[in-house]
């Protein structure tokens, strides 16, 4: 098994190396990443990655109305009351009226959606091939990546990209001040600030 490894890793070498082939690869270990986390998920199958947005942000706060989910995940609420109608049919989520405004409905986490539990990853461990420096090295390149990403967006639509930006930081501190701002899923999508 160690010899076909090493054969695996050697065929990967022999690429010579140009843009194309890198993308490649991301998309390849993405694809494989997510495919091995829907196995080691099962119960995540039937939730897309929309729907797993709002139950991780429920998670962290409940009972927004639907018109700050649509603001905070920055979807339109035709698109949101699609996703959280699919989340009460499987009775992960209800709607409830507003204590402050009868018209208007909150969305809370049911029994069953609190229950769900999203695992880490289970292949974290592929790092572990890595030594100390190069994983330095990897998280470094990666933010150069992602900051290239961002720069190459902004370039292309300067006030679309200022609009999101100053629209994510209004949304932080409307929604999320009292969390602490170091919290890896706040940095995450903080997208102007430099890590």
């Amino acid at each position: 098994m160690n010899k076909e490894n090493n054969l695996n890793e050697d065929y990967f070498k022999l690429n010579e190396v140009n843009n194309q082939l890198l993308f490649h690869k991301f998309i390849m270990i993405n694809e494989v990443l997510d495919k091995r986390n829907k196995k080691q998920n099962p119960e995540m199958k039937s939730i897309s990655k929309g729907q797993g947005r709002v139950i991780i942000l429920l998670k962290r706060k409940d009972g927004f109305s639907t018109k700050e989910l649509s603001e905070i995940l920055n979807i339109s609420v035709t698109s949101l009351n699609e996703t959280l109608n699919k989340l009460e049919q499987q009775t992960l989520i209800r709607k409830v009226p507003s204590p402050k405004d009868k018209r208007v409905l909150l969305v809370e986490l049911t029994e069953e959606g609190r229950a769900l539990e999203f695992k880490n990853h289970e292949d974290t461990d592929i790092f572990d091939t890595l030594t100390e420096e190069e994983k330095e090295n990897l998280n470094e390149y990666l933010n150069r990546l992602t900051v290239a990403l961002h720069n190459k967006f902004k370039e292309e639509n300067p006030e679309k990209y200022e609009k999101i930006i100053k629209n994510r930081k209004e949304i932080f501190e409307k929604y999320f001040k009292e969390f602490n701002p170091n919290e890896e899923w706040l940095q995450l999508m903080n997208c102007n600030k430099k890590r």
